[in-house]
């Protein structure tokens, strides 16, 4: 608990006369709340006014002062007093001061009032009342402004404290998501692989975050090639998990249940992932899941004979997808047709004099619980070798960007890979990112980016 301190008025003249009326009007004013000390000259005050400071019992919230005296003048007593203190307020009583010495005090010892000789008592009383309200007023705020700073400095150090905490933790998050990237990595199929598996071909991936909902995956069983690109519900960490299971069971069904038909891989896995996600299919349940496209070719070609006498090799393919379609890219053969049975759910979307692109339409149903559970089904598409076949997330179709801020679209990708088509892999690849990037500029990538090319 704060000790109430003594409150002292100083009265400094070198006549005790003066003095002695100055104690007289100002006990009979206050009486005994304040204490009242006097000094007959300029050197005298000082001393008085470093014993009492010395002491923390006292304040002084006022000093008076006359001008003329013979061992230092009252403008020089005042400043020499503020330098010690700037806190107690001065007031110079005098009749004889000069306009220069005044000023001095103003400027150089921020004199609260000049009071001329004789002077008048109430108005006297008054000035000190009115001085050590201010004082005392003055600190009161700098109190509050001291509780303030303390308060702030406080808080500044627990903001700082919880700052370096949640960066900790933070740190310790990334750590652990770059960490996920690496099993993520590790569990894709590396480039060896998928230049052994698919030879002529280019991945373009683009995770939205450190770590990505979409993946790829492919593999060469007996005479087939199985490839696939998925598009997992969400992003980040929760699409990577999902992204893991998804490459985990196409292993599992395909590597080691010995399931090379695309539709029943597709049957399969979504089988696994209800099961693994313990989906029941209730009204507002989480739907998890996936899109996927998966392909698979028959490394062995057959023979057909054009109407000019030419035969002309083509491969088999097999096509079986979850809301996510395939593009096929040819150059037009003369005379050759393409068997009736092949063509349900596949989509002439643009022809030009040499060039045709050919949409093989997925299921519309994702990899996960739904309202619609049908099998999934397969479409068959013969191919040639040139033929360049896309599969791919809606990542790039859905980014928002280019001029307006509108979506890229499935109608300008097409556009887009029929000018690329012919060029190097590598170069299509390059092309894709670089115009995406270029659509997308100041906006941020909204999801998952993923294209596979294989050319045959």
């Amino acid at each position: 608990m704060a000790v109430m301190k003594k409150i002292v008025i100083i009265c400094v003249d070198d006549e005790k006369i003066v003095l002695n009326s100055l104690k007289t009007e100002l006990k009979h004013a206050f009486g005994d709340e304040y204490i009242l000390e006097t000094a007959e000259g300029g050197k005298d005050a000082l001393e008085l006014y470093d014993e009492l400071t010395a002491d923390q019992n006292y304040d002084i919230p006022v000093v008076i002062s006359d001008y003329v005296m013979p061992d230092m003048k009252g403008d020089e007593l005042l400043i020499s007093l503020h330098k010690r203190s700037d806190k107690s307020l001065k007031i110079l009583l005098t009749g004889q001061a000069t306009m220069e010495g005044v000023t001095n005090v103003i400027n150089q010892g921020s004199l609260y009032r000049y009071i001329a000789k004789p002077w008048e008592p109430h108005d006297l009383v008054m000035t000190i009342k009115e001085a050590i309200r201010s004082f005392y007023q003055d600190k009161k705020l700098e109190q509050q402004n001291e509780e303030l700073r303390i308060f702030n400095q406080t808080l500044e150090q627990k903001v700082k404290d919880r700052t370096a905490e949640l960066a900790e933790k933070n740190k310790n998050i990334m750590d652990s998501i770059f960490y996920a990237k690496r099993i993520q990595q590790a569990v894709l199929p590396r480039n060896e692989h998928l230049n052994e598996v698919l030879g002529d071909y280019f991945i373009l991936f683009k995770p939205r975050d450190v770590v990505s909902g979409d993946f790829f995956w492919g593999t060469i069983f007996k005479n087939y090639l199985i490839f696939a690109v998925a598009d997992c519900t969400g992003h980040g960490v929760p699409g990577a998990f999902m992204s893991m299971l998804g490459i985990a069971f196409l292993n599992e069904i395909v590597n080691k249940q010995d399931i090379f038909d695309p539709a029943f891989i597709l049957n399969n896995l979504r089988k696994n992932i209800i099961s693994s996600l313990h989906q029941q299919g209730f009204i507002g349940e989480q739907k998890d899941g996936m899109d996927i496209a998966i392909v698979m070719l028959d490394l062995i070609p057959d023979p057909i004979w054009i109407e000019n006498g030419t035969c002309k090799e083509v491969y088999h393919l097999v096509f079986s997808g979850a809301n996510s379609p395939l593009w096929v890219i040819r150059k037009k053969v003369p005379n050759l047709e393409f068997r009736k049975e092949s063509q349900p759910g596949i989509i002439l979307k643009n022809e030009t004099e040499d060039v045709q692109l050919f949409e093989i339409l997925p299921d519309p149903m994702p990899i996960g619980i739904h309202e619609r559970m049908d099998d999934f089904t397969n479409k068959k598409f013969l191919i040639s070798k040139g033929d360049t076949l896309y599969i791919f997330s809606d990542g790039f179709a859905d980014q928002f960007g280019g001029p307006k801020g509108k979506k890229f679209k499935y109608s300008k990708l097409r556009e887009l890979i029929l000018n690329v088509y012919e060029k190097p892999m590598n170069t299509q690849k390059e092309i894709l990112e670089e115009t995406i990037e270029n659509w997308k500029g100041e906006e941020s990538q909204i999801d998952d980016i993923s294209i596979l090319g294989v050319r045959i």
